[in-house]
Parts: C-alpha cells; structure tokens; sequence
C-alpha cells in the first residue's frame, strides 16, 4: 500500500493518509473478490462505492488499483468498456 506524500505531510497527518490509503485498497480488494469473473473498471469501482454512499475521487480509486496491479492482487485485461465520457477504459480482475 502506497500513499504518495505530495503535501509534505508528517507525524499523525501522515499516517492517518497512509491508513486510509491502506483501507481503501482493501475495500477496492473486496470489490472485487465479490465480483471474480467479472473486469471492472475504475468507473464500475466508484459506481459501487456510490452506491454504498462511499464517495472517492476517480483519481484515487485509479491510484488504488495501479497500487493493488503492482503488488500482483488484480491484472490489467486486454478488454474494454464504455467509460463516462464516452472513452474506451481497460478492466482488471483478480490476479
């Protein structure tokens, strides 16, 4: 889990920022543990947060899911869906 610290923040600021990143990635984990079979995008990500009354920006549920691709949990797929504003956006699923 990565927070990236670029406001300067330090002491319980920080590590406040670095555990809801942590909680974040985990939640986004369970998002898609409940949907295995299935690629998601970003955008299907925090329709589901919304739907849950979480609220996150986009920037940080993409943040999350590079982060979670990294540490080897989800995979980038080949397919795509239909985004918001009418662009093609790549899935992941489970690793």
């Amino acid at each position: 889990t990565m927070y990236y610290n670029t406001n300067d923040e330090t002491g319980e600021t920080l590590q406040s920022s670095r555990n809801a990143a942590m909680k974040q990635e985990d939640q986004i984990l369970g998002i898609f543990q409940a949907f295995p079979n299935e690629g998601l995008t970003p955008f299907d990500i925090e329709d589901f947060a919304n739907d849950q009354d979480v609220h996150w920006p986009i920037t940080s549920i993409r943040r999350a899911i590079t982060d979670l691709t990294s540490a080897g949990k989800l995979t980038k797929t080949n397919t795509t869906k239909l985004g918001k504003y009418g662009k093609k956006v790549h899935t992941w699923k489970l690793a």
